[in-house]
């Protein structure tokens, strides 16, 4: 008897764990069908940025549609202070079982979600505009990183018109990068040799050649383009002003703020795409930094120059950044950042002399 009440309480007190784990888990939530619409804690890897979607129709079993989130998105200090990055909402009219997913980038420029009411997964802007998706499948998921697997990589999984495949998905991009696999339920995914049959699309190869291109730019190029830039928006090439990419992001924008003009919101909405929300990605330290760990190595390589050009002591590597990035200021004549002294620290190498 007292071995069947200690069974008893081991379950319950297990069951106990896996209603709080749904409901406030950082890495991975959900709102699922049983416990119907739940709030949801999400962050990045390494912590510093945070996404908390509130359920505006209330939590527990019985809310079961519509439903309606609050997204805010946040920057977590080394202290623990937050700083809000962007705030929308969202809706879904309907009573249909739901279940959501949030992944979050580490680089703060938005999250990734995926829910069971549509087939895309989105990618949104910490403000809610959809910087990229991925969709033309009958429906796909995110899955949790495994121990082991890259701090930055997802597993994507989905069925397609050549059935159920995997890939991976590069979150701070939101790229979806290969090996692709044919997923089977009695044995590990089969990797596929035959290229034609592909269920995901790949990020295109002339679009990491652009943003290598996009990396490289300064300041001074893009002032050399404002011409260039000027004739195209005149003639409305919109594929010439893709190309341009931030040298013609400012004219661009700066038009739009008056006119209305159809085409160049199509650039606009391309060019940020590309990028996937980051401004100034070629000095972007927590994409850069990001980047060192990208499937392509000639991106890695375009990531670690920078680093190398753009920081005082040149030391192109995530621990170093992470430790000094509050300190450090952007020169903006230079072009380059410049370390502040860390006070805490100098008094740390020269404490005063007792008197």
């Amino acid at each position: 008897m007292k071995q069947l009440t200690r069974f008893s309480t081991v379950i319950i007190s297990l069951f106990v764990i896996v209603l709080v784990g749904i409901g406030f888990s950082p890495s991975r939530s959900f709102g699922q069908c049983c416990l119907g619409a739940q709030n949801i804690v999400a962050e990045s890897h390494d912590g510093r940025f945070r996404v908390e979607a509130t359920s505006l129709t209330g939590t527990g079993h019985h809310i079961h549609g519509p439903y309606k989130f609050h997204f805010l998105t946040l920057r977590v200090d080394p202290n623990g202070e937050t700083e809000e990055l962007g705030v929308f909402e969202r809706k879904w009219v309907t009573d249909r079982h739901f279940q959501m997913s949030i992944f979050v980038s580490s680089t703060g420029n938005g999250f990734a979600l995926s829910t069971s009411l549509e087939k895309p997964i989105h990618f949104f802007a910490p403000d809610g505009i959809v910087l990229a998706t991925i969709d033309g499948q009958k429906s796909a998921e995110i899955s949790c990183r495994r121990k082991g697997h890259p701090a930055l990589e997802y597993t994507l999984r989905g069925r397609t018109r050549f059935g159920m495949r995997s890939t991976k998905l590069w979150l701070p991009l939101f790229h979806v990068t290969g090996p692709e696999s044919e997923w089977t339920y009695d044995r590990p995914p089969r990797v596929i040799v035959d290229k034609a049959n592909i269920g995901f699309d790949p990020v295109p190869p002339n679009e990491i050649s652009w943003l290598i291109q996009m990396l490289q730019w300064r300041p001074e190029i893009g002032s050399g383009e404002v011409i260039r830039a000027k004739e195209l928006i005149a003639k409305k090439d919109e594929n010439s002003l893709i190309s341009l990419g931030l040298a013609a992001l400012p004219l661009i924008e700066e038009t739009l703020a008056t006119t209305a003009q159809p085409d160049l919101q199509r650039v606009q909405s391309e060019i940020v795409r590309r990028l996937c929300g980051h401004r100034n990605a070629w000095r972007n330290l927590n994409l850069l930094v990001a980047l060192l760990e990208y499937p392509n190595k000639e991106l890695r390589d375009c990531a670690r120059n920078n680093l190398q050009t753009l920081l005082p002591e040149g030391k192109p590597n995530a621990e170093w950044v992470n430790k000094n990035q509050r300190y450090l200021h952007w020169d903006s004549e230079r072009n380059i950042y410049f370390l502040k002294p860390n006070i805490e620290t100098q008094r740390e190498q020269d404490p005063k002399p007792n008197l």
